[in-house]
Parts: structure tokens; C-alpha cells; sequence
């Protein structure tokens, strides 16, 4: 809906419309306390038993902004799968007396005008819960709203004035904390300055608030309040009058950590020549113009904060409100307002659009990122047993009679030991393989084997129970894939078989057109189930991780898994990966040792010390890592011609190993993951660790401090083998 017709809801704040009402309004004008504009005088409010009456811009305002967030879901129900009934709305009021520069009331004062503004809080509050409901969404229970993470929103409606801003407020910061990632929050701005004038039917500004000043205040307001590695505010929704700003921010759906891979420099735009090309070889998302500057482009790490957040699935308040029980959940529901999610008790299952769209994303972009699809509480204490096994291996290893290895200090070989204390290069192991310094794949050990055994038995008998014709089956003894088969939807007795992560795994490993699937006779082989077009058995992994130790530098940059063929673009994906963070970002002043930035609201900005993965997105395609790193120039700077587009209609355009250097940091995302977040990626797509800047443990009490375990699970079809470099002859428990 254009912007225009919402803001005709806003009608006017006048009482011109009818002449015969003139003294009734009049009267109304003048019992008004001028709390309705929220530039109050303490002398209008402070007599006993005063009752205030609400603006009537700023219930215009209100009406204007829940139907803008009426339309705005409405828009989102086709693709999300989720219904305007389901959808989900916190509210904060902020109101203050401007006149007392920010002083809210209410916090250890009892003085008349304090208890007042708590009334009218009280008042909007209630305002906008009723036009809220009155659309048929729910409302976030207030006071529940510090419950993190079980109570959270799909969108925040914040009525604050300037004067707010001033002080520090935690009950609208936990507003911001509660919208999820990818929601929305409408800021209703009531700008101060501005009171009603009895003998007029207008609204008037003091002489200081022109148009450019009034601009300058909101900067000054939002920049603060909404940092940018957090909310973009959405073009083109700004709607105004004389009053009020109403301001449409968004989350986005997946932050970045900037302090990663500073070799890149992301602050920068594009120059024009660079975007042109880049923009002739990018179908999904072309450079925009920046929002500041007409003439320049978005810069590297805006381009990046937006397809990050563009390749991200954010489940709804609705799709994570699943009971889990016995390996099955079951939807909650609530006639009124939001549930109250209980981590320990509830799952996340995804809607078939999300399914579907998240399908789509790792087809065609190489991965795609789901926020808070797992409970933490099944992936850190397997972060944890990963961390005991691992430095059981380093003691172990350490102290090998024959061959001794120091993990921990990779530059004290045979060939260089610094501490007299000669020690071999470490090798590939049946339970660990070497990738680089300090960072090792951990398949197996004891404490992981326990907790395998535990999740595996239970998973797999309530997948029994619910598959009558074939159970999963598992290989090797819980050491090896397990066979999954059409008709397995997954159990939430183990992350690795949640059933959202199979059924995106089923779509993309079998890509189908239903005239085609009838042809496909030989599916009646070996007892098959003919051409009925159900899915094909994959294979799917054991829990591993990769661990990161302080000290690890940035990867080489790698694909898992070569191309089948290379006579076409991008076959059908035939090998996986599922990443899931072992660990929880925290903000804790006093961990010296991992250092993550948060804002004043509580909201991490996705800035790390420790890292995390960096994935190049579309390079699973070979036109595009063809593009990226051909050598074809040597390093000599000079042009060669670079094919851009499609395999089968590509075109030759003059480029040079700097501008294809530029090309590769445009393609890399570095998405910050917290605990329960997914990324699925295609195995052919380029990626590489970052850098693990933390400075682990300095003081001895915790071994464990600054090491990072990104789970994973290798998934792949059920005839591809995987020849991975471990050496079952050498074992380290």
C-alpha cells in the first residue's frame, strides 16, 4: 500500500471539519493537557485527579502505522508461509517530559506529573495493543519481554518523543532485543518542539525547527539508537507531517563480523567501472546506489550486510513455538497474545515456504542461513564435549612415547624446536585430521562417542516408530552415515535429524519436474518403488567440528568437493555441509580472553574475536569461480578477458587480477552464527576459516577459552563417497 494512503488515515489534527462543533472542540483544545503533543508543562498536569485526553495525530499516527504493518505482512504471508492471526507485535512507549531535558518520570518519583506520565504510557500502551488486536495479530506480553530468548516478536511498534532518547531505558532496549532478526520496528518520533496553539487549528513549530534542522536531530537520534551493523531503515517508508516521523527500520536477518579479514577493505564503494561489470554478471543482486551519495555506490560492507540478510531464513515467533516431545512436536497455541517459548521444551520447525525458499537460496547462491532453528541446548553440550575430547587429544598427543606432537605450538618441530623439546608434525589420525595450525577436524573421542551413542539410540527408535517401511539405517556402529529414505521425516532427539534440515536436504539433492520423474523406469530396480518421483536415500553424517584454536590464521581458500562435470554450469548438488555454532556469544565483561561487540541495547553486532566462516556465494557455480580465480594474467596486472555470465551465453569483458580481486570481497559474506543457528552449504562452494584473533586462555583456569567448535554434518547423496584424509591405522584414543 503506497505510503500515501496510510498517511491518509492520519486525517488532521485540526477540529476545522465541522463549523458547528467549533465550541465543543475549543473546550476539548483547552482541557487537553499538552501531554498529547508530549511537550508537557508541569503546571497543566499536576492538579489532583487530572485526567489527560490522547492526541489525535498521534492515535492517527498509530492507526497509520498498524495498518502500515497490517500491509506489510500481508505482503510477507505468500512467502513465509505464516498468517497476519500468528504474526506477532511488541510495543514500547517512551514518553517523557521534554521540558526536564529527558527525565521519565515514574523511575523513584511520586510527584503528580510522574505518576501522570505513567498514565499516559499506560494510555498509548493500550492504544496500540487494541488496534493492534483489532487486525488480529498478537501482542508481545510485556512482562515477559526480558525472558530471552523465549520471548521475542516478528515486529516492535516504539512510540517515543526526542527528549527520550536522552536517558538510558531498559524496557524499550529489551523492546529492540525482542524483535527477531529480519523484523521490523516501526519508531513513532514525536519531535519536541511543537504545541498545540488554543486559538489556532494548526500545529506550529518554535523558530528552530526547520526542515534541516529537524533532519540533523533525527541523525542524531537514529545513529545512536540504531547502528547500522544491526538496522538499515528501509527506503522510501518514511511518512511525515508537522508532529510526527514514523520511521520503518529493519533487522537484519544476519549480522556480519567487519572485524574479520581486515586485508579487505570493506569501508570503500565500488568504483563505477567495477560495479558496471560486477552488475552485468550478478542476476540477483546488482550494486545499488548508496542512500547518502546519488552518485556512489553502496560500499563492500553494506553490500554484504544486505545479501547475507537476503540468503537468511528467519523462523517466525509461530514457527518456534513448537512443543518438542518424545522425538515429535506439537504447535502451541494462544487465543490472545504471544506464547511464552520455553527453550528447555520447544523447537523450531519451518514453515513449507521456508522450506521451499530455503531450497531455492542453496540452489542457486551456493548456502543459505537459518536463524535459531536448533535448541542451544542440544548443540553446546556437544560444542563441549568436542572441547574435552579435543584437549584430551593434545595431552595425549603431547606426550606419545614415540612420536610425540604439540598442537598447541605448531612451530615446535624436529626441524625447529624453540623449547629443547624436539616434536614431530602432527598427522591425520582416524579420529582427527590436521586442516592448518591450530585448527583440526575432530570426528571421534570419548566423551563424544557417549553423547552419540545417547542422541543416536533415542533418534533412531522414534524414527522407527514413526516409518513403517523404512527406518533410517545406521552405518558402522555410530561411526558411520546413516542411510535416510523417503519416507524418514527426522526426529528432535538429535540436531543432525531435525526434520526442516532433511526435508531442505530431500529438495535439493532431488530437483524434479514432474513430467520428467514418470520417465524414470530404472527406479524399479532392486526392489525399488518405480518412477513415482519420491525422493532418492542420502547419506547422512555423524556430528563433527572443525575447532579454531586462538592463534589460527585465515584459511586458504577451498571447495570440499570437486564438480562431477564440467560440461554444464551447475549440476544438481550432490555433497552437503550443516555448520551449527558449539559454543554461545556472550557479553561478559569479564572474559578476557574472547573479545564480541555488543551495543548499549544488548544486541551483538556480529563482531568476534574468534571468528568464524567466510563462504564466497555462488561459486558453486563454475562460471563464477572461473571468474574469480583464473590466473590466467599470472599476477602481471595486465588485462585479459574475463567470461562473464552463464556458461552457455557468456561474453568476454577486459578485466585485471586487481579487479577480480575487488569481484572475490563482493562474493564474500562472513556471517556471525549464535547458538541454534544453521548454515547449509554446497560443498562446491568456495569458502574459507577466519582468523581466531582471541587470546585464549592467559590465566589457566579454563583450557577451553577462545577455542571455537563449529559443529557439522556431511551429507551426501547415497552413491557419492567422500575419500576425506583420515587415516584409520593411526589412532589417538
Amino acid at each position: 500500500m503506497p505510503d500515501s494512503e496510510i498517511w491518509n488515515a492520519f486525517g488532521s489534527d485540526s477540529s476545522s471539519d465541522d463549523d458547528n462543533d467549533d465550541d465543543t472542540k475549543d473546550e476539548h483544545n483547552e482541557n487537553q493537557s499538552n501531554i498529547s503533543g508530549f511537550h508537557l508543562q508541569q503546571h497543566e498536569v499536576a492538579g489532583t485527579g487530572c485526567n489527560f485526553n490522547l492526541s489525535p495525530s498521534l492515535v492517527a499516527a498509530i492507526d497509520a502505522t498498524v495498518l502500515h504493518i497490517t500491509s506489510h505482512f500481508l505482503r510477507l504471508s505468500s512467502l513465509s508461509g505464516v498468517s497476519l492471526q500468528d504474526r506477532v507485535v511488541g510495543i514500547g512507549i517512551g514518553i517523557v517530559d521534554s521540558s526536564k531535558g529527558g527525565s521519565c518520570g515514574g523511575d523513584g518519583d511520586d510527584t503528580p506529573l510522574a505518576d501522570e506520565l505513567v498514565r499516559c504510557r499506560r494510555k498509548y500502551h493500550d492504544v496500540v495493543a487494541e488496534r493492534v488486536r483489532g487486525r488480529g495479530m498478537k501482542i508481545l506480553d510485556p512482562e515477559h519481554q526480558n525472558d530471552t530468548p523465549c520471548c521475542s516478536c516478528d515486529a516492535a511498534i516504539l512510540l517515543k518523543n526526542e527528549s527520550s532518547f536522552k536517558g538510558r531505558n531498559e524496557d524499550l532496549s529489551c523492546i529492540k532485543r525482542s524483535v527477531l532478526p529480519g523484523g521490523s520496528l516501526w519508531l513513532i518520533l514525536v519531535l519536541d518542539g511543537y504545541v498545540r496553539v488554543k486559538e489556532q487549528s494548526a500545529i506550529t513549530t518554535d523558530d528552530n525547527s526547520d526542515g534541516q534542522n529537524i533532519e540533523n536531530r533525527m541523525q542524531n537520534i537514529l545513529i545512536p539508537e540504531f547502528p547500522t551493523p544491526i538496522w538499515s531503515i528501509v527506503p522510501s517508508s518514511t511518512i511525515t507531517s508537522t508532529v510526527v516521523r514514523i520511521l520503518h527500520l529493519q533487522k537484519h536477518s544476519c549480522v556480519i563480523n567487519a572485524w574479520s579479514c581486515p586485508w579487505m577493505n570493506k569501508m570503500q564503494p565500488p568504483s563505477r567501472r567495477l560495479a558496471s561489470i560486477y552488475n552485468e554478471t550478478e542476476e540477483y543482486f546488482p550494486i545499488m546506489n548508496s542512500e547518502s551519495e546519488e552518485d556512489e555506490y553502496e560500499n563492500y560492507l553494506q553490500y554484504e550486510r544486505r545479501v547475507a540478510s537476503a540468503l537468511t531464513i528467519v523462523p517466525s515467533v509461530k514457527e518456534r513455538c513448537h512443543h518438542r516431545s518424545c522425538g515429535a512436536a506439537t504447535t502451541m497455541t494462544s487465543n490472545n497474545d504471544a506464547p511464552v517459548n520455553n527453550a528447555a521444551t520447544t523447537t523450531t520447525i519451518l514453515t513449507e515456504e521456508h522450506v521451499q525458499r530455503a531450497s531455492e537460496l542453496l540452489q542457486k547462491h551456493g548456502l543459505v542461513i537459518i536463524k535459531g532453528l536448533l535448541p542451544p541446548n542440544q548443540t553446546v553440550p556437544w560444542g563441549e564435549a568436542i572441547l574435552s575430547d579435543f584437549q584430551l587429544a593434545v595431552s595425549r598427543l603431547k606426550c606419545h612415547p614415540t612420536r610425540p606432537v604439540d598442537l598447541l605450538n605448531p612451530q615446535c618441530t624436529s626441524s625447529g624446536s624453540s623449547s629443547g623439546n624436539p616434536a614431530f608434525e602432527p598427522l591425520s589420525y582416524k579420529e582427527m585430521a590436521m586442516r592448518e595450525d591450530l585448527r583440526v577436524d575432530l570426528r571421534s573421542g570419548p566423551t563424544m562417542e557417549n553423547l552419540r551413542k545417547v542422541e543416536n539410540d533415542s533418534a533412531v527408535h522414534s524414527m522407527m516408530m514413526m516409518s513403517s517401511t523404512s527406518p533410517p539405517q545406521e552405518v558402522g556402529a555410530n561411526n558411520g552415515p546413516t542411510m535416510i529414505h523417503a519416507d524418514v521425516t527426522g526426529s528432535f532427539d538429535s540436531w543432525r535429524f531435525h526434520p526442516s534440515i532433511l526435508a531442505i536436504i530431500k529438495r535439493v539433492f532431488n530437483p524434479r519436474k514432474e513430467s520428467f520423474s514418470k520417465g524414470n523406469f530404472g527406479r524399479w530396480n532392486f526392489g525399488g518403488s518405480g518412477p513415482d518421483g519420491s525422493p532418492q536415500p542420502f547419506r547422512l553424517g555423524q556430528i563433527g567440528s572443525v575447532i579454531s584454536c586462538p592463534g589460527s590464521a585465515d584459511q586458504a581458500i577451498h571447495a570440499d568437493t570437486p564438480h562431477l562435470f564440467e560440461h554444464e554450469d551447475c549440476l544438481p548438488c550432490h555433497y552437503l555441509n550443516v555448520f551449527t555454532p558449539g559454543y554461545h556469544v556472550a557479553d561478559d565483561p569479564n572474559d578476557d580472553c574472547v573479545e564480541h561487540e555488543f551495543t548499549d541495547d544488548g544486541i551483538w553486532t556480529g563482531n568476534s574475536t574468534i571468528g568464524g566462516t567466510a563462504f564466497v556465494y555462488g561459486s558453486h557455480k563454475l562460471s563464477v569461480s572461473a571468474q574469480l580465480l583464473s590466473e590466467e594474467d599470472n599476477g602481471t596486472g595486465k588485462q585479459d578477458h574475463m567470461m562473464v555470465g552463464s556458461m552457455d551465453n557468456a561474453t568476454a569483458i577486459s578485466a585485471t587480477a586487481s579487479m577480480r580481486k575487488k569481484m572475490l570481497w563482493l562474493r564474500t559474506l562472513r556471517p556471525s552464527l549464535e547458538a541454534g543457528d544453521v548454515l547449509i552449504f554446497d560443498c562446491r562452494t568456495i569458502h574459507f576459516g577466519l582468523a581466531n584473533t582471541s587470546r585464549g586462555d592467559q590465566s589457566g583456569r579454563n583450557a577451553h577459552a577462545g577455542r571455537r567448535p563449529m559443529l557439522y554434518t556431511n551429507v551426501t547423496q547415497s552413491w557419492f563417497h567422500d575419500p576425506k584424509n583420515w587415516d584409520d591405522r593411526e589412532k589417538i584414543f
